[in-house]
């Protein structure tokens, strides 16, 4: 199928936007499903949070298709390193291992595709935009929400999530050189008039009793020194796990709120990033605006990622003819 952006003799670059959502970002992958069908290429792609890991899969040459099913495939309980809640919960170095294989190692200058992925630089106290090195692990920084993920240290300068800061990299885009600017809004959905609210679900539950049993070894080790006499410390330990063995926690425990910090900040991120997206949206210059609609599903919903991505597809079909006289310009 021929490329439809054209202008005079001069082809029209096509820039997306992916920004952040948490599990509504799998959206971004219906959208670009759909563009790739279409034959319309995006030449410069700017991502944040969730939207940097599509994104960046996409630029490293994987398909729609390839990254929709990495994502199914992948067991959601097992991505998270729980560690003791200093700067956050989550080291994060399983998630970009994840990330690592999805875009194959790669480095930015290795990409199909421009890609310039945002976080924000804690060290310096401003916006970075990453373009060159290491694809993985700028995207690592991108989605290393604060209070739940480690921050990420690269060089000298620590970083986190990029939602904090611009969670809809228009500019970013814009400044790459792309003509026309397509935008994936995953914020607040209208229909719903309301910013997402987390579930408790099995996965959340999954994860509480992985965080008990990581919080457990972590204290016995806090509380039993290595350099004791062995004799003491096994001794210690066993009673340590009498008293304290994971499943015997898990059930004392069982439908009490484990996670009101990550949840608070999640929420609070949430609504941050929807009102800088917002703003976003009716400040800058954006050429089309793909809009889905999330219903009951919100951003702790990892396990439906082929809802998602169904949102995704239906929300970009509505949006094909707009596009394509846009770039017809």
């Amino acid at each position: 199928m021929k490329k439809v952006h054209t202008k005079g003799h001069r082809k029209l670059k096509l820039g997306v936007v992916l920004g952040a959502g948490l599990a509504k970002g799998f959206v971004h992958v219906g959208v670009l499903k759909v563009l790739h069908e279409q034959g319309i290429y995006p030449d410069y792609i700017a991502g944040t949070s969730v939207g940097a890991i599509i994104g960046a899969a996409y630029a490293a040459g994987r398909t729609p298709e390839d990254i929709e099913e990495i994502l199914q495939n992948t067991d959601w309980r097992n991505i998270v390193d729980f560690t003791l809640p200093k700067q956050g919960f989550l080291k994060g170095v399983v998630i970009e291992s994840k990330i690592r294989t999805l875009v194959r190692g790669k480095r930015f200058e290795e990409l199909h595709i421009p890609l310039q992925v945002v976080a924000y630089d804690v060290t310096a106290k401003e916006k970075v935009q990453f373009s060159k090195g290491d694809v993985a692990r700028a995207v690592r920084a991108s989605l290393s929400v604060p209070g739940i993920f480690t921050p990420v240290e690269i060089g000298k300068h620590m970083y986190i999530d990029g939602g904090i800061v611009d969670p809809l990299p228009v500019e970013v885009v814009r400044e790459m050189g792309a003509d026309v600017v397509l935008v994936v809004d995953s914020f607040i959905d209208e229909k719903r008039g309301r910013a997402p609210v987390v579930h408790e679900q099995s996965l959340l539950s999954q994860w509480k009793e992985q965080f008990i049993v990581a919080e457990l070894q972590e204290l016995k080790l806090l509380l039993i020194p290595t350099n004791w006499p062995r004799v003491v410390k096994r001794f210690l330990r066993w009673v340590f796990d009498l008293l304290l063995y994971p499943a015997r926690v898990v059930k004392m425990l069982a439908g009490v709120e484990m996670f009101p910090l990550p949840k608070l900040i999640y929420r609070a991120m949430a609504g941050m990033s929807d009102t800088l997206a917002l703003e976003k949206m009716k400040n800058s210059k954006i050429d089309v605006i793909v809009k889905p609609h999330f219903k009951n599903l919100d951003g702790y919903d990892f396990e439906k990622i082929h809802l998602f991505v169904a949102l995704g597809e239906k929300a970009m079909r509505q949006k094909l003819g707009l596009l394509r006289r846009k770039l017809r310009r």
